[in-house]
């Protein structure tokens, strides 16, 4: 955060169980005394834009706060969102197990995950943080289910590095069986290491789609608990298909809502770092296994009949099990040629340059390594060019996301 973006620093005093709130952007220096900060004893800190965070008072203590365009500072109850929380934290730790929390947007989910992995490590018991939002993840880039074990006190989930992420490939709930497997693998991983798993998930709670993924989630991971935070009922319909555990947490009066452009602008950030470094390299997917596309899936085949067929230049066609996968070069013409006859069902085309800013999961041995974004792929010899980071790769995933080195998103692909 440059230091031009911020106003002079001011002195503030906190007295002993004393708590202020501060919303970002914004840098807090303790002067004086101790504080904790988020939750953890910290003498810096930068708050993010559409960020907050609570400072209390260990003891007397004097705490420089510098603020951004839009930022403040608030002096709340001492009741904070962390004391209020504790009682629950106590029942999880006892029993441990794995934690589920569900809720809609700003909520507190994540200000809760953050809690108790804290609660977990003051009382030694070894904890792992699943980050199951896909749009918004913490731990792990966009598009990934990402898994943390936390080793240290955190202020929040985004300063913890990824141990582990599946590709879901997409930033949009709609792809349930991927969420839901995804989530499944990275449980099966965390709990081999930890007592406690802590599953943070998105906001996507109603509707069809919301509802189905979350009762998805629920029958394929029976959670110990399920952390519900809700202003209005608004989880109901989802808890009542649920018999297991419940723990009914408040939502903190601090938790503020992140509009929807400051939302956007965190997860082009965060796509922006997951391809820091990456550079344009060669890749011949012949040598590679592809998954999640109907590429290189059947045999090559001769295009003059589907070029006469589309009357246009066909770049590929190869022969899949559900009839032929077409790459075209130019638009498709309503009329067909009187020669050939073929159903819709069994042609599946692709106009050229579908491939370009594709987001792609690299894996070996079955695990997923690192990002990268498809430039441009060479039909006549299979060549792709991927922006990457060096890495040693046996498979690509591919996504459904389009998205540049800057972290702008492009579009969407419906298959591939």
């Amino acid at each position: 955060m440059p230091n031009e973006n911020l106003t002079m620093e001011t002195v503030r005093r906190v007295g002993k169980d004393e708590t202020l709130q501060v919303t970002g952007p914004a840098r807090i220096a303790v002067k004086t005394g101790r504080v904790r900060i988020g939750g953890v004893d910290r003498s810096t800190y930068i708050v993010k834009e559409g960020r907050s965070c609570s400072v209390e008072g260990v003891q007397e203590s004097e705490v420089g706060i510098a603020l951004g365009s839009g930022a403040r500072v608030e002096k709340r109850s001492p009741m904070m969102a962390p004391r209020m929380w504790l009682k629950h934290a106590h029942e999880i730790l006892q029993r441990k197990g794995v934690v589920m929390i569900l809720g809609a947007p700003d909520t507190g989910k994540t200000t809760f995950a953050s809690f108790l992995a804290n609660q977990a490590l003051e009382k030694g018991i070894s904890v792992a943080v699943i980050d199951s939002d896909i749009g918004q993840s913490d731990i792990g880039p966009p598009s990934t289910i990402g898994l943390a074990f936390v080793r240290t006190s955190i202020a929040r989930l985004a300063e913890v590095p990824a141990d582990e992420f599946y590709f879901v490939g997409t930033t949009s709930v709609k792809d349930v069986c991927d969420m839901v497997v995804g989530l499944q693998e990275m449980i099966e991983k965390a709990r081999g290491q930890a007592d406690v798993v802590i599953i943070d998930t998105c906001g996507y709670v109603s509707g069809d789609t919301g509802r189905r993924l979350k009762a998805l989630k629920l029958q394929a991971v029976h959670p110990d608990f399920v952390v519900a935070l809700q202003h209005n009922r608004e989880l109901y319909p989802i808890l009542r298909t649920w018999k297991g555990n419940i723990i009914e947490a408040e939502i903190p009066k601090e938790v503020r809502r992140v509009p929807r452009h400051i939302r956007k602008e965190i997860r082009e950030s965060r796509w922006k770092r997951a391809f820091e470094g990456a550079q344009e390299r060669n890749i011949d997917l012949e040598e590679k296994m592809l998954h999640n596309t109907y590429l290189l899936s059947g045999e090559v085949t001769e295009t003059r009949m589907f070029q006469k067929l589309l009357q246009c230049r066909v770049l590929h066609a190869e022969e899949i099990p559900e009839g032929y996968l077409i790459v075209k070069e130019d638009a498709f013409h309503e009329y067909q040629s009187p020669h050939v006859s073929m159903t819709s069902d069994t042609l599946r085309i692709l106009d050229a340059g579908w491939e370009e800013n594709l987001v792609v999961g690299l894996m070996t041995d079955g695990r997923f390594v690192d990002l990268g974004i498809v430039k441009k792929i060479n039909y006549k010899t299979m060549m792709a060019v991927i922006s990457c980071r060096e890495h040693s790769f046996d498979a690509i995933k591919f996504g459904r996301i389009k998205v540049d080195e800057s972290g702008r998103e492009i579009g969407f692909v419906p298959w591939c």
